[in-house]
């Protein structure tokens, strides 16, 4: 019975494994898409939204990557925080005064006017916009100097609604950063083309994203959003059900992690998890069935290490890790360091054995807030652990 298990898990990852070689192929196919030329008459004005949260890592290098674009309409940089002492403002303000040129502005966000905080420190931002043309990008993100030309004439010869960008992890140092980035670069990247390759839908990413403001505003603005977890894909999805145009830019936004811990990287992407399995099962599932080597490790242990099964195990990771070194070098153009790619079998086990916390765990703890979420990932104030809630449901009609 055991061996049959084991056998069925087997073939599961080598389906897994098929899966990943179709992802890939759809990279590669997205990724070779030529750039697309508008003259510059037709590039209009826009504002850069940078909400700040604490200093990340390299983020004075990060900013400066905006200020920096070869564009040639008029720029402006709006810079929000919901904290009057960030220690970034202060690296901001001084980004901002080696650029006159570039009109910039900081922001005090309400840090009440939502349970998102990311969401609640963008709309103090949008609302101090001037142009109606906006691009929201994190604060530890950084773009290539020909970013916001290819990005916005992408938008503008498509006469799109919303566009995202693929984000690719860079700069690792440590073996959490090394993880993080891997699954950036050669997952996460890979399956949103996988998923507008094969079904056509396109999967909004808040890292980056261009849109523009008067469209918002008509769908409801950032205040349909103000509560839920995973604004960019609620965001995706509004605009879609508007019969909106939404795409994936061929360009990538790069996302820097330098020193991240396992611990940092295995917190962000359990909420990345719970957020999806309460949006999308079956995009949640697919996590796992796109995770070959982790399938393939618990044949291995079903099976009782069964010699046959531990050598099938080492050829999918090997087979799986080649495969997630050159999709690093194909989606951020620069290969990673053979000891960090080496990590790429211990990371995918990891997340796998994250994948069934996260099906049956609904809390989380995001920027210093510990919630919980609902479905489509609304958020509310977690009110302690299971057995505590359901004592105060139970005592809550004798409170009223």
């Amino acid at each position: 019975m055991l061996l049959t298990t084991a056998l069925i898990v087997l073939g599961l990852a080598l389906f897994a494994l098929l899966t990943f070689g179709l992802g890939t192929w759809a990279t590669v196919r997205h990724t070779s898409q030529p750039p697309v030329s508008v003259p510059d008459a037709e590039l209009p004005p826009v504002t850069i939204l940078k909400p700040i949260k604490g200093l990340e890592e390299r983020f004075e290098e990060n900013l400066r990557t905006f200020y920096e674009q070869d564009y040639p309409s008029e720029l402006e940089v709006v810079v929000s925080s919901t904290e009057r002492d960030d220690p970034a403002l202060a690296v901001a303000r001084r980004v901002a005064s080696d650029y006159p040129d570039i009109p910039t502005r900081f922001v005090h966000s309400d840090p009440t006017s939502g349970l998102n905080p990311k969401v609640a420190n963008l709309r103090g931002a949008l609302e101090a916009a001037r142009h109606d043309l906006v691009l929201q990008c994190d604060a530890n993100v950084r773009v290539r100097k020909d970013y916001l030309r290819r990005v916005v004439s992408e938008l503008v010869a498509a006469d799109g609604s919303l566009l995202t960008s693929m984000v690719v992890g860079v700069g690792e140092e440590s073996a959490g950063a090394a993880m993080e980035n891997l699954q950036l670069s050669a997952f996460i990247a890979p399956a949103m083309c996988f998923a507008l390759r094969f079904f056509g839908v396109t999967c909004v990413v808040g890292k980056s994203m261009l849109f523009r403001r008067g469209e918002l505003a008509a769908l409801g603005g950032l205040e349909t959003v103000k509560d839920i977890l995973a604004e960019d894909y609620v965001l995706g999805d509004l605009y879609a059900r508007a019969g909106k145009k939404a795409q994936l830019s061929s360009t990538t936004a790069e996302n820097v992690n330098v020193r991240v811990s396992v611990d940092r990287f295995m917190s962000r992407h359990a909420r990345w998890l719970k957020m999806r399995v309460v949006i999308h099962v079956p995009a949640f599932v697919a996590d796992l069935l796109a995770n070959p080597v982790a399938l393939a490790t618990l044949a291995t242990l079903v099976s009782g290490l069964d010699l046959r099964f531990v050598a099938a195990n080492v050829a999918i990771a090997a087979v799986k890790m080649a495969g997630d070194g050159w999709l690093v070098r194909r989606t951020r153009g620069t290969p990673m360091r053979f000891r960090h790619l080496l990590l790429a079998p211990v990371k995918d086990v990891l997340m796998g054995a994250m994948w069934p916390y996260a099906a049956i765990s609904r809390s989380v703890e995001w920027r210093g807030a510990r919630l919980r979420i609902g479905k489509m990932s609304r958020l509310r104030a977690d009110d302690g652990a299971l057995p505590v809630r359901v004592v105060r449901r139970m005592l809550a009609p004798f409170r009223a």
